[in-house]
């Protein structure tokens, strides 16, 4: 009887080690190697970063989003409108730092000159810094029905080097404490 109870003992204890491995290396599995990482956050309101101009981003990507240019094809009598344009990101994804780059495509629907919802595509098109080789995708949704507006993102990012990836669930971070807050809100992508 003795001998059951330590194999059982022992063979619980194994249960218990193994399982506590699996969760201490489930995050970097998951992130390393050339898999995408999972990336999502809220985009603020135009003016939340840089001189003014830029918006700022908290969540898994943490900095600056700038629109480099906005091509716009109004559509006026379905009340709605279609844009192409370049953006670019410069901060940090986890403790990578770099500048990657965007095409996107933007559609909304409007009532008169009032946004009702809005959403954007946002290819990857390159990167620099620890960005170099960077793709994949981002998408935006506009939530224009509280102010000031926001924009939540999702998508995901792959790096070539096969470099893990750690996300910290804390946003907020004391790198991005100097950036300034304005309440002007325009609805980009």
């Amino acid at each position: 009887m003795r001998l059951l109870k330590a194999r059982q003992g022992r063979h619980a204890a194994s249960i218990a080690i193994t399982l506590a491995l699996v969760a201490a290396l489930a995050p970097s599995i998951a992130l390393a190697g050339g898999g995408a990482t999972i990336v999502r956050g809220i985009q603020h309101e135009y003016g939340s970063c840089g001189n003014g101009d830029g918006y700022l981003m908290t969540g898994s990507l943490e900095g600056c989003w700038w629109v480099d240019t906005f091509e716009v094809k109004p559509m006026p009598a379905q009340g709605t409108m279609l844009a192409h344009g370049r953006e670019h990101f410069t901060g940090w994804l986890g403790a990578l730092y770099g500048t990657f780059y965007t095409t996107y495509t933007y559609t909304a629907r409007f009532d008169g000159a009032v946004e009702l919802h809005g959403r954007c595509h946002h290819p990857i098109t390159g990167g620099n810094g620890d960005f170099e080789g960077i793709r994949g995708e981002l998408s935006f949704t506009d939530v224009v029905d509280e102010e000031p507006f926001s924009y939540p993102y999702w998508g995901n990012i792959q790096l070539d080097r096969g470099t893990p990836v750690i996300l910290s669930g804390a946003s907020g971070n004391a790198r991005l404490a100097s950036a300034t807050v304005a309440s002007t809100a325009t609805a980009p992508c």
